[in-house]
């Protein structure tokens, strides 16, 4: 047998030590030039579907293609320079192709065991080519549909101000946008600043995909950057803190030997296969140990990942989580006021929860996967020597992948309704609860009850849509899994045939596939499917997640209105001045508050054409100024200009001859005291409440402070005394109680200035008495502004000021004011007194609707 195996080489055959046979070097320059012939085809196809969508879009205005050389050059213009770079790295590939078809010897049967490595550096060449040449083709085709089929890949970022624009669209999607947008600067009817504007805000790096197509107007929102949500990831990849840093480093370094073991794995499985096949026992049984210890391996490097990983998450978390909630009360007045107190906090829950799923499926799971796939194709057409079944595995994949994202972006508008109905059936049960007292003033438990059932109904009709179309998805990637098993064992199967009848021949062959190359092959098609059995189920987290963190990323981009100065400085209050009040002056203050471009509270609308108007007045230390006027005089404006939730338009307001625009927030805030109308609590104790003026407060100042709110002896008779819960916003408090709480606070954080915003406006004469007596010891010695309706409360007031549509129209002391017959005030008190005068008379009807209204 060995001297007939030395004379194979003269009977035609080739030996594997000596080089390949004359057919299989004929078959390999074959597909080097049918490579060079397809991508000679590829790049005229592209040029033509180039020039063909460039003179559709841009028509032949010579001014159209100037702007596309300026904005290419300025490299803002990023969409169709796309098909442009497919065109240049496929010359690119065809010159490599060409170099590589040259500089390759011809190989005689001496030199080819010599030349083993420039085969294999061929193989992957070849592979790499494949993949960057069809990856671009898919690219061009997906071009081409967005523009067929008038799909959107984009989010467009329209100024508030410029949405007119869309009503200028002829085609819903975001490229026919942005050639509006061109058209129209190019006929003089938008400015050139919206325009930079326009292009300075978009972006491609965007998802999902989202469609123009039948919104309106008031329904296109302002798009997030993606790189705002990268910077939201940083700390889950960088966190702060050497033992984070070092956690996140062994997390990567886990993840790669994991997913290096795997990759290696099977090797080891096709030896001990064929080494069962050759019955040695000792190597059969090593092969299987290495396997057996590479695939523990793996799994047990995984979890260690996740498990050291898990630390980094939760400090991540935390960080966000305590980063969006001080943004959230970092924002401005009129940004609370206008939203939706439910749709914020599902919005921050949501958006910290989505960095965890990102980082998780997309950053531990997903990418890693794609590169072990990227690898295993390789492998296949450098270790086992078949292009064609790493082609087969690619495109299945590209399927695999195209077919998932394809029905998942149908799925998405039945996500999005389920979504809705969630929400809708969430607020109205928040909304009935909160409001349960005026549901049993008008007895509609019943309507209540079949509203929520009637929402929460369709909620669960569009659950069943959902989970219908998951079903569909799921279906639809099976199917295309066992053909890409069948497929690709059906190409590799006849190659192990013919290895085998020559390997009983004693020949060899170019390509040898042997039974254990068919079980690896077998084990890296399982291994590279498995993860993507769930690529449906990752792909849809995938989005939600990114959906909510845009959402979470567009609330961290809001921007308070109002903001400290950069040279800001604390307003200083000595021990003389917080005993005795402080000085505040309004000079020439103008106010009117802003318009909201849009509102989540259907009920709520801004007080546009509102404020104040060319206020100048004073307020000595140590006096009480009173504000009165009819509902939208301005009054309760000026408290909150003073606190500086909104910045006025013109002129200054100085408290302790500072110019509140240039001290902190923080510092001016602090030695402003405020009773409200309708005071808020906290659902926890009295005790807490009312420390809550001073956080630093001992039991014996909360007590001092109780007894001068007049509510001590309130307390003590309770069950729980100090621990007693007043419920959820006080709800289990009167409102004679509540106020009293109040004014504890007040006392409590012991500030130099105290507002009092129509403190007693909605108690009973008596209640109204005993918080009178509280607020009086509140006043003393402090510098005091009452906003009034009820003019007996402020009758000791060194100055009073008569607002009308937010200007002062008379000012003076009560006794001066009433003695003019012809002021508002008098008018005012008149009525008042009327009132008052009836109520004691028990005639009520002599009350008239003038009376009411002034008060």
């Amino acid at each position: 047998m060995s001297q007939s195996a030395e004379h194979v080489p003269l009977l035609g055959k080739t030996h594997h030590s000596r080089g390949p046979p004359i057919a299989s070097q004929d078959r390999n320059k074959r597909d080097l030039l049918c490579l060079q012939a397809s991508l000679l085809f590829l790049i005229v196809i592209d040029a033509i579907a180039f020039i063909l969508l460039a003179i559709q879009t841009f028509g032949s205005s010579f001014w159209t293609f100037r702007w596309l050389g300026a904005q290419y050059t300025s490299k803002t213009f990023r969409f169709w320079a796309l098909p442009f770079y497919g065109l240049c790295v496929k010359i690119l590939l065809l010159l490599t192709v060409t170099l590589i078809t040259i500089i390759t010897p011809h190989k005689s049967q001496s030199t080819y065991s010599a030349s083993s490595k420039w085969q294999t550096f061929k193989q992957l060449c070849n592979v790499f080519l494949l993949f960057f040449v069809y990856m671009w083709n898919v690219s061009l085709i997906i071009l081409l549909a967005v523009d067929a089929f008038q799909l959107d890949t984009l989010f467009v970022s329209v100024n508030v101000h410029d949405r007119w624009i869309l009503a200028h669209v002829k085609t819903a999607n975001s490229l026919s946008l942005v050639f509006t947008v061109l058209e129209l600067v190019n006929l003089n009817h938008l400015p050139r600043t919206s325009l930079t504007t326009f292009f300075k805000k978009k972006s491609l790096g965007r998802l999902p995909m989202q469609s123009l197509e039948g919104a309106r107007v008031e329904d296109v929102a302002e798009g997030v950057p993606f790189s705002n949500m990268m910077c939201i990831l940083r700390p889950y990849f960088w966190p702060k803190g050497t033992a984070n840093r070092a956690r996140a480093c062994s997390t990567y370094i886990f993840l790669l030997l994991s997913k290096l073991l795997n990759l290696l794995s099977p090797l080891y499985m096709a030896k001990a296969t064929n080494a069962i096949i050759k019955q040695d026992t000792g190597a059969a049984i090593l092969a299987l140990a290495i396997f057996s210890s590479m695939t523990l391996g793996s799994k047990l490097l995984k979890e260690l990942q996740s498990l050291i990983y898990l630390k980094v998450k939760q400090t991540a978390y935390i960080e966000l989580a305590t980063y969006t909630y001080a943004h959230l009360h970092a924002l401005s007045y009129d940004w609370h006021v206008h939203k939706k107190l439910g749709d914020v906090l599902r919005s921050m829950d949501r958006g910290v929860e989505s960095a965890n799923s990102v980082v998780s499926y997309l950053f531990l799971s997903l990418f890693p996967t794609i590169g072990e796939a990227v690898v295993v194709l390789v492998i296949f057409a450098a270790h086992f020597q078949l292009a064609s079944l790493s082609f087969i595995a690619f495109l299945s994949l590209v399927l695999y992948a195209y077919l998932t994202i394809t029905i998942t972006l149908w799925r998405k508008k039945f996500r999005e309704a389920s979504n809705k109905h969630d929400n809708e059936y969430h607020d109205r049960a928040t909304d009935a609860l909160i409001n349960y007292e005026t549901i049993k003033y008008f007895t509609n438990e019943k309507y209540e009850v079949e509203s929520y059932t009637d929402v929460i109904r369709k909620y669960q009709t569009q659950s069943v849509t959902v989970q219908a179309s998951l079903s569909l998805l799921n279906s639809s990637q099976a199917f295309i899994f066992q053909m890409t098993i069948l497929g690709s064992l059906a190409i590799a199967a006849p190659y192990v045939i013919r290895h085998e009848q020559n390997q009983s021949k004693g020949l060899e062959d170019a390509i040898e596939i042997s039974v254990g190359d068919f079980v690896a092959i077998s084990v890296y098609l399982n291994n590279l499917f498995q993860p993507l059995a769930f690529l449906g189920s990752i792909y849809n987290t995938i989005i939600r997640a990114i959906v909510d963190m845009q959402k979470l990323s567009e609330l961290l981009s809001i921007e308070p209105d109002v903001m400290d100065h950069p040279h800001a400085v604390d307003v200083s209050v000595s021990e003389h001045t917080r005993t005795h009040g402080i000085p505040v002056s309004f000079r020439n203050v103008s106010f009117r508050y802003p318009r909201s471009t849009a509102t989540d509270k259907a009920d709520v609308k801004p007080a546009v054409g509102r404020g104040v108007r060319d206020l100048t007045f004073s307020i000595p230390a140590g006096t009480t100024t009173a504000l009165v006027g009819e509902t939208g005089s301005g009054k309760s404006t000026i408290g909150r200009l003073l606190f500086r939730f909104y910045e006025c338009d013109r002129g200054e307001i100085l408290v302790n001859k500072y110019n509140i625009r240039n001290v902190t927030q923080h510092s001016l805030r602090r030695i402003i005291g405020m009773v409200p109308q309708d005071t808020t609590l906290f659902n926890g104790t009295i005790y807490e409440n009312i420390k809550y003026g001073n956080l630093e407060a001992t039991f014996e100042q909360v007590e001092s402070a109780a007894r001068h709110a007049k509510i001590y002896d309130f307390i003590m008779k309770l069950p729980d005394a100090w621990n007693s819960r007043v419920g959820e916003r006080g709800l289990k408090l009167s409102g004679g109680e509540k106020q009293r709480i109040a004014i504890a606070r007040v006392v409590l954080k012991n500030p130099p200035f105290v507002i009092l915003d129509e403190a007693t406006s909605a108690l009973d004469t008596l209640t109204e008495q005993e918080i009178q007596m509280a607020l009086r010891r509140l006043q003393r010695n402090r510098t005091m502004l009452i906003i009034a309706h009820r003019l007996s409360t402020i009758s000791h007031a060194n100055e009073i000021l008569v607002l009308h549509e937010g200007e002062i129209v008379e000012r003076g002391s009560h006794e001066a004011l009433v003695g003019r017959e012809d002021s508002a005030y008098a008018r005012m008190w008149h009525a008042q007194l009327l009132r008052n005068e009836a109520l004691y008379a028990g005639d009520k009807s002599q009350i008239s609707e003038d009376s009411e209204v002034h008060e």
